[in-house]
């Protein structure tokens, strides 16, 4: 069973890297986050994360992040949420390089499946996006557009205080010729410092499809992740 879900995660990554324009970009990057969750009853929690995230290595910031939700619990492994979140993004204007703003709603059903020594996590997510658009005559404006997105996981433990992680995310799109927007397979490595503070190293392949002028196009990303993740526990 945990073969064929292995199976499955990397050959969706395959399929939608062959039906993939033929014109590519090729970059890297390095992704900084802090994600976190609270408890406010048995069943509510309100959970967020902020990110860095750069290009080329260290040298260009690429993105700013802030979101947030409140989330409800309707068994210990599947939770719903509904958030909102701000993003700040790098985009090009006159050959310059500018900052645009972009925010969104989201809802989210996720659950876990414990198999064997493994856990399966599947994250379905819907976004409302609003993003900024500056025009060559200085006049700004926000364009509407929807994306779903799945996530797919596998974790397993690789000793007492480390986690091993394999997965996949796509992102769909109703407003562009090629619907699939991004493509995510990751794999990486959680170090359980405690409890409630885990720690992660994280290596991922992002395919982004892109447009300038008529041009459509492919930018295949590799990225380096770090991430702290830390629940708060309520009080006795």
């Amino acid at each position: 069973m945990i073969r064929q879900i292995i199976y499955t995660i990397s050959f969706s990554g395959l399929f939608c890297s062959v039906a993939a324009q033929s014109v590519n970009t090729s970059t890297s990057a390095v992704w900084a986050g802090y994600f976190f969750s609270a408890p406010v009853s048995e069943k509510w929690k309100i959970s967020g994360d902020m990110q860095l995230r750069s290009k080329y290595g260290f040298s260009q910031l690429s993105q700013m992040l802030i979101r947030s939700g409140i989330a409800y619990s309707i068994t210990p492994t599947w939770t719903i949420t509904a958030g909102t979140a701000y993003f700040k993004s790098a985009g090009q204007l006159h050959l310059e390089n500018i900052y645009l703003d972009e925010y969104r709603l989201w809802q989210e059903n996720a659950f876990q499946i414990p198999i064997n020594h493994f856990t399966l996590t599947n994250r379905t997510r819907w976004e409302e996006r609003w993003l900024q658009k500056k025009a060559v005559d200085g006049t700004q404006s926000f364009a509407y557009a929807n994306r779903w997105r799945n996530k797919m996981a596998v974790t397993f433990p690789v000793s007492p205080i480390y986690v091993g992680e394999i997965g996949t995310e796509c992102m769909l799109v109703a407003n562009k010729t090629n619907v699939v927007d991004v493509l995510r397979i990751f794999s990486g490595i959680y170090y359980m410092h405690h409890k409630t503070l885990s720690c992660q190293l994280q290596y991922m392949y992002q395919c982004q499809y892109k447009s300038v002028g008529a041009l459509d196009y492919r930018d295949n990303q590799h990225i380096i992740r770090f991430n702290i993740y830390h629940e708060f526990h309520s009080k006795p």
